[in-house]
C-alpha cells in the first residue's frame, strides 16, 4: 500500500477522555480510539494517545478504587495546569500494541469519569494533552480529537502562545455522539474559565452559550462522525448544529472492532458445520454464569436474547418494554440485559428499575446492574440474538452489535447508524442476511413484535438458523478497514499529500 509511505515519517495523535483497556471506558468512544490506535500501529504507523486515568469507577453511586498496578506505566513529569487554579498534574507513559501512550492524572480533575465540572475537566485535557507532548518531545503533525470535550486541544495549541509549537498541527474531529447532553453546554459567563483572549473564546459560543462540540467542529480541518448514515442524519436534522455540519461537510467513516479481540477463541476455527455446535457449548457458559450470579436457570433449549447496553434514552428501550413480557410468554423468548446508567441519568436509573422489575417478575428475564466487560463478550459468543432498538437517526454507529456479529450471534435491531451497512435482511428463501432489521419508517412496538416472531421461525428450523448465524460470524467489521479509511479519506487529504 503505497499511500502508507507517504505517513511514514510523520506522527498521529489521538486523543479520547476514555480508552477500551486502561479502566475508564464507558462506552463505544473509548473502544473505538483505543482500537484505531492499535490498527494504526500495526500498519507501522507513528501513533500517541492522551487520555486520563481515573481514581475510580463509580456504580450506582459506589466508588471502586481503580487499581493501575497492571498497566506497566511510568511516570514521567508532574506539573502544575493552571485553571481557576494550580492543578498538579502527574503524567505517565506506557507502550502498547506499539503505541506511545500518555495519562494524565489529577485527584480532583480525574476523580472519576464524567463527573464533577466537565468544562474545567475540558481545560484540564486541552492544556494537559499538550505538556504532556512537550514533555515527551512529541509534536504531531495530526491531532486527532474525539467528541466535545477534547476541542480545547485545538484551542490552545492554535491560541495559547505557550503551546504555539502546535499550532501547526493538523486537526481531525470525529464525531461520536452530537446529542445535546454530548455537546458540553455551558454558560457563556463561565468564558473566563478557559483564559483565551476573548476573541477566540468568541468561537466556543453558539447560541449564546459555550457549546464544545461546535467549537472542535468549527474550527477542525476535517470533521467526519462514524457512520454515514448519521452523517446524513446530521446535515439534515443536525441536532441543534445543522448549519454548522453542512458547512464543514461532515461524513462518515463507518467503525470497526478488533476482531481477535472480541471474537471467543473458541470460534477461530469455526466452519459452517460446527458453528452452532460451538455456540452451544458458550450457551451452556451462558447460563452457569448467570445462574451463579443470579440465582436464574435459564432454559439451553429456547432463545437467549442479550442487551449489553448502556442504560440512556437513545438506546430505544421504550418500545421494546411494552412487548417484552408478551413475547417472553409466547415465543419463550429469554433476556439478559447488563448495562449502567450515568449516575447523572434520571432516565437511565427509570429503565434500571424497570428492569430490576422485569427481573423479579418473569423466569426468563435476568438484569444485571453493571459494566462488566467479561461478561458482555460471554453474552456476546454465548447468546442467540442481540437486541438493538436504538431510536431512529440517534444511534451514531454502534459497536456491540458487531461483537455479537463475529461470534455468530444475529442482530434484531434498527436500521439506523452504523446498523445501516453491516446488518441486512435475513431471507428465508435465499438465506442471505445476518439479522432482522426494522426500517425507520416502520419503527415502532407492532415491528419490533414481527420481526422477533420471525426470529423464533427461523431459530426453529435448524437448517437456516445454521446459515443466519454463520452469515453473521462472516459479517465484515474489521478495525483495520476503518483505519485504511481514516488514512485515505481523513489523514491524507488533510495533510494535503
Amino acid at each position: 500500500m503505497k499511500y502508507l509511505e507517504k505517513l511514514k515519517d510523520r506522527k498521529i495523535l489521538i486523543v479520547s477522555p476514555e480508552l477500551e483497556t486502561f479502566k475508564s471506558r464507558a462506552g463505544g468512544l473509548g473502544q473505538v480510539a483505543e482500537e484505531l490506535a492499535k490498527a494504526l500501529g500495526e500498519l507501522n504507523l507513528n501513533v500517541h494517545v492522551v487520555s486520563c486515568l481515573y481514581k475510580y469507577t463509580v456504580i450506582d453511586g459506589y466508588k471502586k478504587e481503580n487499581d493501575f498496578s497492571d498497566l506497566n506505566l511510568k511516570e514521567i513529569a508532574k506539573v502544575k495546569i493552571k485553571i481557576d487554579k494550580e492543578y498538579e498534574t502527574t503524567i505517565y507513559q506506557t507502550k502498547k500494541y506499539g503505541v506511545n501512550f500518555l495519562f494524565l492524572f489529577n485527584d480532583e480533575l480525574t476523580e472519576a469519569l464524567y463527573l464533577g465540572d466537565l468544562l474545567k475537566f475540558a481545560v484540564f485535557l486541552g492544556k494537559g494533552t499538550l505538556e504532556a507532548l512537550k514533555i515527551s518531545g512529541v509534536y504531531p503533525d495530526i491531532i486527532h480529537l474525539n467528541d466535545a470535550l477534547t476541542s480545547l486541544v485545538l484551542f490552545y495549541a492554535k491560541y495559547d502562545p505557550s503551546y504555539s509549537d502546535f499550532s501547526k498541527a493538523k486537526f481531525v474531529f470525529t464525531i461520536h455522539n452530537a446529542g445535546a447532553a454530548y455537546q458540553q453546554i455551558h454558560p457563556a459567563e463561565r468564558i473566563d474559565l478557559i483564559n483565551l483572549p476573548p476573541f477566540e473564546t468568541k468561537k466556543l459560543i453558539w447560541n449564546g452559550c459555550i457549546n464544545l462540540l461546535y467549537g472542535g467542529v468549527e474550527n477542525s480541518d476535517i470533521v467526519n462522525t462514524v457512520s454515514e448514515d448519521y452523517a446524513v442524519n446530521l446535515r439534515v436534522n443536525g441536532e441543534g448544529l445543522r448549519d454548522v455540519f453542512i458547512k464543514k461537510n461532515v461524513f462518515g467513516i463507518l467503525n470497526g472492532i478488533d476482531v481477535e479481540y472480541w471474537r471467543c477463541q473458541i470460534y477461530k476455527n469455526a466452519t459452517p458445520e460446527n458453528l452452532l455446535e460451538l455456540k452451544l457449548e458458550k450457551k451452556k457458559e451462558l447460563i452457569n454464569e448467570i445462574k451463579s450470579r443470579t440465582g436464574k436457570k435459564l432454559d439451553l433449549e429456547k432463545i437467549i436474547a442479550i442487551m449489553p447496553r448502556r442504560l440512556s434514552s437513545q438506546k430505544g428501550f421504550d418500545t421494546i418494554m411494552p412487548i417484552i413480557e408478551k413475547v417472553h410468554n409466547e415465543f419463550g423468548i429469554q433476556f439478559v440485559v447488563l448495562g449502567l446508567a450515568h449516575p447523572n441519568d434520571d432516565i437511565g436509573h427509570q429503565w434500571a428499575n424497570n428492569f430490576y422489575n422485569l427481573h423479579n417478575k418473569l423466569p426468563g428475564f435476568v438484569f444485571i446492574y453493571s459494566f462488566d466487560e467479561n461478561l458482555a463478550k460471554l453474552m456476546y459468543a454465548g447468546a442467540d440474538l442481540i437486541i438493538y432498538p436504538s431510536l431512529p437517526n440517534k444511534e451514531p454507529c454502534g459497536t456491540g452489535y458487531m461483537m455479537a456479529l463475529v461470534n455468530g450471534t444475529p442482530v434484531l435491531g434498527t436500521r439506523t447508524g452504523g446498523l445501516v451497512d453491516v446488518v441486512k435482511e435475513f431471507d428465508e428463501t435465499t438465506e442471505e442476511g445476518n439479522g432482522f432489521l426494522v426500517w425507520k419508517e416502520e419503527y415502532s412496538t407492532e415491528a419490533f413484535y414481527r420481526k422477533m416472531e420471525k426470529a423464533v421461525r427461523v431459530y426453529k428450523d435448524k437448517e437456516k438458523w445454521r446459515k443466519l448465524c454463520w452469515n453473521a460470524f462472516k459479517s465484515e467489521v474489521n478495525m483495520k478497514d476503518c483505519a485504511l479509511e481514516y488514512i485515505k479519506r481523513v489523514y491524507l487529504p488533510v495533510l494535503k499529500i
